[in-house]
């Protein structure tokens, strides 16, 4: 109950226990499986962060450190598959752990929950590949348990430690930026309006200990960026340049106030990359696109060509806010439109379809840190990618997350102000996924996978938890039917 804060009772240390051995038993089984690291264009970034062989804050640093401590002394691709799936377990039982300790699912419900979380296909074929997918929803998993607990007795140190986990998440993956900001926000407002005592000076205290805290650490983390980079502090440097390629159809000439870009825009929208919703990934890294005709205009300085961008993008969705809104419903659209050609899409985003392009570069940096050259790898159908694709229909269960916590929203009965945080993260995310977004990747619905599972395990409680109210109702009408006199 809201106001009060209760250790793990009792009762559910041993459905807790029981959770944490299947689920690592499950594991131990797809590991033994398959322990092929996979690697996406994106991986090599990755393992030179983790080698030091270069700083790129393009892709997380995070995620690089996790792997240089926990994998790069073993020399060994599976060593990161291991450290994957570890994470991956730990996630499926927060989620067993949520469910029994904030929301008093029955056992078996929450741990059926899990255990389908432990055999998701998109979580198996993420947790070997060399991406930040994995580490980030164990972080999300870990930071919506401190809100839920946040909620049942807010506190202000709960607030910091929501504040630290979030730019933590937001190192692993900038997409939750604004999620967490709004958070910072809209956590305090939630905790006081489940409070029984509601003092307005216990709010201003609680949104000025959480806005000042996420400001202090999101500030702290561009900073440390910005130091390791020996440049100014960011959370990286094209974060103009992905939000031109999304808002990329937007855009117009007029939105440049330099006439060298606005002539670049003007040309772009009859080129090979033209300016529609099916090539904003491509001005982000085509040699087309018009991310690199800005570059060369200004002579290959990255930080003109990303203020520029930015400049140009920021333009456009003021000047036309419904048309930046639309961009992002036709994105959600774009899932639905694409579930035909999903298992398609999926085999190029899991890297089943070669060739798999690594670059040079990056492969010796794999091989410095592994010792293994994964230029020659040809098992491009290894069993976690081909149960990825087998399982395509999945992402619909994925697509629907957001309608299924609404639903557990409405009715559950038990804790529904952590019912509402679930439905409120789910919108924020997505949100954040279409907005800033420049393609419908499947994969960018990854986090689905725990917030749909949470609800399904919610409704299927609120349902087997009413079905025999409405059996204890109907003996009651009957009883007192058949205890009225016959009529006459």
């Amino acid at each position: 109950m809201p106001g009060s804060s209760r250790p793990v009772p009792a009762a559910l240390r041993r459905p807790l226990v029981l959770a944490a051995v299947l689920i690592a038993l499950v594991k131990a089984l797809e590991f033994a499986a398959d322990s092929q690291a996979l690697f996406f264009p994106d991986s090599g970034a990755y393992v030179i962060n983790a080698v030091r062989w270069a700083f790129i804050p393009l892709r997380s640093y995070v995620y690089g450190d996790l792997i240089r401590i926990f994998a790069l002394p073993f020399h060994a691709l599976p060593a990161i598959v291991a450290m994957q799936v570890s994470m991956g377990a730990i996630t499926a039982w927060l989620l067993a752990f949520a469910l029994l300790r904030f929301f008093g699912v029955r056992h078996w419900i929450g741990i059926l929950a899990a255990l389908v979380f432990a055999i998701d296909p998109v979580q198996i074929v993420h947790e070997r590949m060399v991406m930040t997918e994995t580490s980030t929803l164990l972080a999300m998993a870990i930071l919506l348990v401190t809100a839920l607990w946040y909620l049942e007795r807010p506190t202000d140190l709960k607030l910091v430690a929501l504040a630290l986990e979030g730019v933590f998440l937001v190192s692993l993956r900038i997409v939750y930026l604004p999620v967490v900001l709004a958070a910072a926000v809209l956590l305090p407002l939630a905790g006081f309006s489940a409070s029984p005592v509601k003092k307005l000076p216990h709010l201003v205290r609680a949104l000025a200990v959480s806005c000042l805290a996420t400001l202090l650490f999101q500030s702290g983390y561009q900073h440390l960026t910005g130091r390791l980079a020996h440049r100014e502090p960011a959370y990286h440097y094209s974060t103009g340049a992905f939000l031109l390629a999304s808002v990329s159809p937007l855009i117009e000439p007029a939105d440049s106030r330099d006439p060298r870009v606005a002539q670049l825009i003007e040309a772009q929208r009859s080129s090979r990359a033209r300016l529609s919703m099916d090539f904003r990934a491509s001005q982000l890294w085509d040699p087309d696109g018009l991310i690199a005709r800005i570059r060369a205009v200004y002579g290959n300085d990255e930080s003109v060509t990303d203020r520029a961008a930015r400049e140009v993008a920021v333009a456009a969705i003021r000047r036309n806010p419904f048309g930046y809104l639309k961009l992002a419903a036709n994105t959600w659209l774009d899932y639905w439109r694409h579930l035909p050609k999903s298992r398609w899409m999926l085999e190029s985003e899991n890297g089943m379809q070669p060739p798999n392009t690594i670059l040079p570069y990056d492969l010796r940096a794999i091989r410095a840190g592994f010792h293994v050259d994964v230029s020659a790898q040809d098992q491009w159908h290894t069993p976690s990618r081909r149960y990825h694709v087998a399982n395509a229909k999945w992402q619909v269960f994925l697509l629907l997350a957001p309608f299924l916590a609404g639903l557990a929203c409405l009715l559950r009965s038990a804790n529904p102000q952590g019912a509402a945080l679930l439905f409120g993260w789910g919108v924020l995310v997505l949100a954040a996924v279409c907005l800033g977004a420049a393609e419908s990747a499947y994969r960018y619905l990854h986090p689905f996978s725990f917030l749909s599972l949470a609800a399904c395990a919610m409704l299927a409680d609120e349902l087997l938890r009413r079905k025999p109210e409405q059996h204890r109702k109907l003996n009651q009408n009957r009883a007192v039917a058949l205890a009225q006199p016959p009529a006459r």
